[in-house]
């Protein structure tokens, strides 16, 4: 099954991973990395991530670091 990557700030998509158990692999050698990974209810599985115009952004920004999220 595939696994889906998106970023967790603006939900835009980051691609594809079509080996899921080699996602499990690289993040299981992170500490809390599992804390990213989830599933919606038709088992699709999602990587929440950041990507680069939101790193940019908390970059520029380090207080939007204490939110989840700094888009709504």
């Amino acid at each position: 099954m595939s696994v889906t990557m998106k970023c967790r700030h603006c939900r835009q998509s980051m691609g594809v991973i079509e080996d899921e158990n080699r996602v499990y692999e690289l993040l299981g050698q992170q500490p809390l990395a599992l804390d990213i990974v989830q599933l919606n209810d038709d088992g699709e599985t999602f990587v929440q991530l950041v990507c680069e115009h939101c790193e940019e952004i908390l970059t520029q920004n380090p207080n939007l670091f204490e939110n989840d999220t700094f888009i709504h």
